[in-house]
């Protein structure tokens, strides 16, 4: 049993005509590949599961030690392995007959670099990858295949942050459907599963949505606040080695962020936006923030009865709004507040009953948040959802749906989240405060 095991998700289907995620999958792919292969050699195992869109099936591996012929014995070198032989025999033939697919392009390049780990390919019928019992069944197949003590759960994929992930359906139907936060975390609780790192490169993740939701799931939360670009590798091989250096998760999730966020610092890297904040969670403090938020929601309600605290609380909540999808100089959603720039807005409003549990919940927040990173300072670590009230903002989300039909369906997942039923944070962001 390994410390660490890397259990990756990759989703390539979305919405639109573009195809541009599978290839930006492939080379993420390649990329952890190849740092197991050498700075987490023998010491990280690798699960992964991928979706491309335009090759219409999945791609299950392993990537661990080779397996030894008997005790005291070398291990296998993978082109004398049976397995590894008959997948590359099969890839070389597909070659000939140029048949050679997308996915298996891929992995030819992967098996015939690899001379120190042991490949294990499954190619599988397309799947719904925003289904939670796909999702749940690969982290079942993950945690067997590549057994370990602490267990880092990556995803790559688009996603509308707290209306959930991926687009994806099940085949020869017509409606697609996204993977919701609750179903993400009943996968990876389901037979008995934890994970010690979640780190998402998918969009607008790091919520506190996202944190109620695996607070009993998971122990960190390594996720950004606006967008997270789709082109670009991100550093594996220095994300290998700080699991392999050891130490405990709180400060194995501040080295990844130290080690994402000088990565994302360099303009090339983060291309096109001029900011890709990231955080770290710490989901031991999710459970004190319900009844903080819960008082918060008490007062900000009350105020709907008196004109004048309407406003100014209205007017504390708007400002807190940051960014544009839209915008590559100013990323980020109008359907979210920062946390704490809307609990430094209303603790300012010292003469009102808001200012108390807000004080309570910026306290907090500095738990919630040990890690965090920006070069803008716009966002400020962790977000939460509240329906824009003006067409512009409403236009210009990509989270806010604008279908009618969507919007119920949304509003209705919504109100299901560990969030909502723990602090009353849904009803009232569902109806929020207008300044007009």
């Amino acid at each position: 049993m390994k410390e660490w095991s890397v259990l990756a998700y990759l989703v390539g289907d979305h919405k639109g005509d573009a195809d541009s995620l599978d290839e930006a999958i492939a080379s993420e792919l390649k990329a952890i590949c190849d740092a197991a292969d050498t700075a987490g050699f023998g010491r990280i195992s690798v699960a992964v599961q991928v979706d491309f869109r335009r090759n219409g099936r999945t791609l299950r591996a392993t990537l661990t030690e080779r397996p030894a012929r008997s005790a005291g014995m070398a291990a296998e070198r993978p082109r004398d392995n049976p397995l590894s032989r008959r997948i590359i025999d099969q890839l070389e033939w597909q070659k000939q007959h140029k048949v050679l697919s997308f996915a298996g392009r891929l992995v030819q390049g992967i098996a015939k670099k690899l001379r120190t780990l042991f490949l294990r390919v499954k190619n599988l019928p397309d799947l719904n990858a925003a289904s939670e019992d796909v999702l749940q069944q690969f982290l079942e197949f993950g945690r067997k295949e590549c057994p370990a003590r602490r267990y880092l759960v990556y995803f790559f994929g688009h996603s509308f942050g707290p209306m959930g992930m991926f687009l994806d359906r099940e085949t020869k139907t017509r409606s697609p459907n996204s993977l919701r936060l609750n179903d993400l975390a009943d996968a990876i609780e389901r037979n008995q599963g934890h994970a010690s790192i979640v780190l998402f490169r998918d969009c607008f993740m790091c919520t506190l949505e996202t944190a109620f939701q695996l607070k009993s799931c998971a122990d960190f939360v390594l996720a950004s606040q606006a967008e997270a670009p789709i082109l670009g590798v991100w550093p594996w091989e220095q994300f290998m080695a700080a699991l392999v250096g050891g130490g405990e998760s709180l400060d194995i999730g501040r080295e990844l962020g130290r080690r994402l966020t000088n990565f994302l610092s360099q303009k090339d890297n983060r291309e096109p936006f001029a900011d890709v904040p990231y955080s770290l969670l710490d989901l031991s403090v999710a459970r004190q923030l319900a009844g903080p938020l819960k008082e918060l929601v008490r007062a900000l309600d009350s105020a709907r009865g008196d004109e004048n605290r309407r406003v100014r609380c209205a007017t504390a909540l708007e400002r807190a709004r940051v960014g544009f999808p839209d915008d590559v100089q100013a990323p980020g959603d109008p359907a979210l507040i920062d946390v704490l720039t809307t609990c430094d807005n209303l603790a300012a409003l010292s003469s009102d009953s808001v200012s108390g549990p807000a004080n309570e919940l910026r306290d907090l927040l500095t738990r919630l948040v040990p890690f965090s990173f920006t070069l803008l300072g716009r966002h400020r670590g962790v977000s939460l959802y509240y329906k824009p009230t003006t067409q512009e903002h409403l236009d210009r989300s990509f989270i806010q749906a604008t279908d009618p039909q969507e919007e119920k369906t949304d509003a209705a997942h919504y109100q299901r989240l560990a969030l909502c039923k723990e602090s009353n944070w849904g009803r009232f962001a569902v109806d929020p405060l207008s300044t007009g």
